[in-house]
Order: structure tokens, then C-alpha cells, then sequence
């Protein structure tokens, strides 16, 4: 290869087509004329003004390589930053069961709660249902001990406590009744509240992986 074109001469130089030129017209750097008026640089004259030289196949393939690299970068750094946000969002949804896990927590707790305080509460009714009958025995057997030494005003008093006495009791057994019954039909609710709660979480959990983090 005697002689070169201006871009050639550039890129063996690695100086730009304009420095080729100014030194063209400087006179620092002579040319030839070749076919069709083209101006051709001699390699030695080339190597003579830039000292050293690259051969134009081997900067193509350099450049080639650049870009194949910035391609690369490209494509690592693309990758890079969506492997990022995806951790970002695996940490939020990591969060996010956390904070479910904790409310779940404290939920169960609540009800363990509310069936001690309902178990306390049914105790405490039975022992004051059970103290009443004692009672409504106590006064029928003294009704029926005294039948013969009172008089009749004084059985028909006793008997008449002894009836209000039974119906105090029946209408507390109809109180009681009705709030277990509220009681019961609450919990109910609650069940089902947790029951659709829980398969709500299930179906989460259940999820894909991608569908998790982008909903």
C-alpha cells in the first residue's frame, strides 16, 4: 500500500481529515493527485509528518471492538439496573408479609382474648343460674316446712317471692341466652372475616415471583 486517501491517511495517522487538510494547504504535507482528481498521500510521506502509523484495518477492528464493548456495557448496565429494582421491590414485598405476619399475630391474639373473657363470663353465669336455683330450693322446702305453722297471708307472701324469684331467674336464663347468642354470631362473623382473610393471603402467597413484584 503506496498511497493512501485523506480518510485513510486519517485513521493510520489517528488524526481527524481536517488536521490532513491544514496540512495539506501548510505545505507540511505533500499529496499526489490520483484517478479522478482524488488526493492521495505516499505512506512514507505520511509516516514521515505523524512518525507513527496504524494500519486502517486494524483501527476499523478497534473501533468494531468499542462498540461491541459499549454494546455490551449497554447491555450489563441495562441488566444491572433492572436486577436492582427488582431487589427493591423483592425487599417491599419482604416487608409488606412482615407487616401482614405481625397484624396476623395480633389478631390471633385478640381472639384468644375474647374466648378467654367469653369462657370467663359463661362461667360466671352458670355459678349465679346455680346459686339462684340453691335458692328457689331453699325457699320451696322452707315454703313447705312452714305450711302448717303459718298463716295463709304468710304462705301466699313467701310463695309470691318464690314465683318473682323464679321468673327473675328465667328472664336472666333468656338474657344470658340472648347474648351468647350475639356472642356466638359474632364470632361467626369474625370467622368468616378471618376464613376469607386467610385465603386472600394464600392466594397472594400463591402468586408467580413476577407477578408479586409487578402486580
Amino acid at each position: 500500500m503506496s498511497q493512501v486517501s485523506i480518510t485513510e491517511a486519517a485513521k493510520m495517522a489517528g488524526v481527524s481529515r481536517a488536521t490532513i487538510y491544514n496540512d495539506i494547504e501548510a505545505g507540511t504535507l505533500s499529496f499526489e493527485t490520483g484517478p479522478k482528481e482524488k488526493k492521495m498521500i505516499n505512506v512514507a510521506e505520511l509516516q514521515r509528518v505523524y512518525k507513527t502509523l496504524k494500519s486502517p484495518d486494524a483501527t476499523d477492528e478497534s473501533k468494531d471492538v468499542e462498540k461491541r464493548q459499549e454494546r455490551q456495557n449497554g447491555v450489563t448496565n441495562g441488566a444491572g439496573d433492572q436486577f436492582a429494582v427488582l431487589q427493591e421491590r423483592l425487599k417491599a414485598q419482604e416487608k409488606q408479609n412482615e407487616h401482614l405476619e405481625e397484624l396476623l399475630k395480633k389478631e390471633q391474639e385478640e381472639r384468644k382474648r375474647e374466648r378467654e373473657t367469653a369462657k370467663q363470663f359463661e362461667d360466671y353465669m352458670k355459678e349465679q343460674l346455680s346459686n339462684q336455683g340453691d335458692s328457689i330450693k331453699n325457699f320451696t322446702r322452707l315454703l313447705e316446712d312452714q305450711r302448717g305453722s303459718k298463716s295463709n297471708d304468710d304462705q301466699d307472701e313467701l310463695k309470691d317471692t318464690v314465683l318473682a324469684l323464679k321468673k327473675e331467674i328465667e328472664d336472666q336464663k333468656e338474657e344470658t341466652r340472648k347474648k351468647e347468642e350475639v356472642r356466638r354470631q359474632a364470632i361467626k362473623k369474625r370467622q368468616e372475616l378471618e376464613k376469607k382473610k386467610a385465603e386472600e393471603e394464600e392466594a397472594e402467597k400463591n402468586k408467580p415471583f413476577f407477578k408479586k413484584l409487578f402486580g
